[in-house]
């Protein structure tokens, strides 16, 4: 996986996909500042006297943060289906220049695979907030759901743009253990302020190549 985080980390910033990282980042912001003030209104709706309390500033303040930490990865399964396509395209180009063009997949096709998934998402996340009362084994459950969850979107997006969806399943049945690794690594960095903003980006170039390493892999079993 060496290769393809340093491979994925040198391109991020070229012009190419520059762009597609600035409205990445604007969105994800956007995200955050809609998150901001949804709590606001929420919290002026269930204390509508006028009297300002220091706590309820300092109530919100942690709210948001939690409730921002918890969305973004929910946020960014969505944010993978409006430029996934854009960054192989980039991606492959320069690195695997002799491929044949790759059939691609359509914003509706990558919105039905991030929808099924965001709901799949919702619900977990809902369900580990039992787990939160021992904060070691919530943070461990996490990062295992939402990276087995994150993993398994990207790849099969990444997959379908070349492969039949019975080839996709097949080939994450055969790398599940490598994807889930991969997600889990994506899961953790969406939890970082900052980094959070361009890791959909990040995760859509690192899946590129992830997905030629197991296709080349598995020939050479063949």
């Amino acid at each position: 996986m060496g290769r393809a985080i340093s491979l994925a980390l040198a391109q991020l910033f070229t012009g190419p996909i520059l762009g597609v990282l600035g409205l990445c980042a604007i969105l994800s912001a956007l995200t955050f500042v809609g998150v901001w003030f949804g709590i606001d209104a929420l919290l002026s709706w269930a204390w509508p006297s006028g009297a300002e309390l220091d706590w309820l500033g300092v109530l919100e303040g942690l709210a948001t943060l939690v409730i921002a930490w918890f969305l973004f990865p929910i946020v960014a399964s969505v944010f993978v289906a409006l430029f996934l396509d854009h960054v192989c395209k980039v991606v492959e180009k320069q690195h695997y220049p002799d491929l044949p063009k790759a059939q691609g997949i359509t914003i509706l096709q990558g919105v039905g695979v991030a929808i099924s998934y965001l709901g799949a998402m919702v619900i977990g996340n809902v369900l580990l907030l039992f787990l939160l009362f021992f904060p070691p084994v919530y943070a461990i459950a996490w990062i295992a759901m939402n990276g087995y969850l994150i993993g398994r979107e990207y790849v099969e997006l990444v997959a379908l743009r070349r492969l039949t969806p019975r080839e996709t399943k097949d080939l994450r049945r055969r790398h599940g253990g490598e994807s889930m690794l991969t997600g889990a690594l994506l899961a953790f960095l969406m939890t970082l302020p900052l980094v959070n903003l361009i890791v959909p980006v990040f995760a859509a170039a690192l899946t590129v190549h992830r997905f030629h390493d197991w296709r080349r892999r598995d020939a050479g079993a063949a």
